[in-house]
């Protein structure tokens, strides 16, 4: 199935999807749609996303999000799979080509989308940021999952001050819209949001990685 969350932002999953089933999104933009890839086997949308004007970025946000069928699935619109360095080398191990490797920095991708580094679940996670429509949306990956209406985050002990420095600079970004890809993500992945709900979850979030 696919839905229209917001106005030319798409959501691709089953009406019940099994367990552990990732969400997949779709930009329909006139610079050429983005795809965020994940694991998910989006070939059932394929006649869909066709209609929609095909891919022309597949975009990674870490290494949890494709596999070798991921890559494929791009190559089919003849596009490549686009991630970080950090990442694609980690994905090239498990037989994954990210064919556009980015540099980890800040950059834009278009003149309405950004990739922000967003270290700390992963070395190499980017997160990316869209304006369309005067509403700016958020695609935070896995690094922030909603769960039961708290933003959870998974991060080994040795990376908290690396997620500490990416929930600081997150707090800096001014946004409308948070999607989170997480299969983990109940009862949705995304929320609305506005400045007075970005300062307490960043505060709250800030607050638990500080702890001991």
């Amino acid at each position: 199935m696919i839905t229209e969350l917001f106005p030319s932002l798409y959501l691709l999953r089953p009406t019940k999807p099994p367990p552990k089933t990732q969400f997949t999104y779709l930009l329909k933009r006139p610079d050429g749609n983005v795809l965020f890839a994940t694991k998910y086997d989006a070939r059932p949308h394929a006649a869909d996303i066709e209609a929609l004007g095909g891919i022309d970025q597949s975009l990674l946000g870490d290494r949890h999000h494709a596999l070798p069928a991921t890559m494929k699935f791009a190559q089919g619109f003849g596009t490549v799979l686009t991630g970080s360095k950090v990442e694609a080398k980690v994905l090239a191990a498990a037989g994954v080509k990210v064919g556009r490797q980015l540099e980890f920095e800040r950059q834009s991708l278009g003149p309405d989308l950004e990739a922000l580094p967003t270290p700390g679940h992963t070395r190499g996670a980017f997160s990316y940021l869209w304006t369309h429509g005067g509403r700016r949306y958020l695609f935070i990956g896995d690094t922030l999952v909603p769960v039961d209406g708290v933003w959870q985050y998974w991060v080994t002990k040795p990376n908290r001050a690396q997620m500490l420095m990416t929930i600081d600079a997150l707090s800096r970004v001014e946004f409308d819209v948070i999607l989170s890809n997480s299969f983990a993500s109940t009862p949705t992945a995304h929320r609305e949001v506005d400045a007075t709900y970005r300062r307490k979850m960043f505060a709250d979030l800030r607050a638990r990685l500080a702890r001991p």
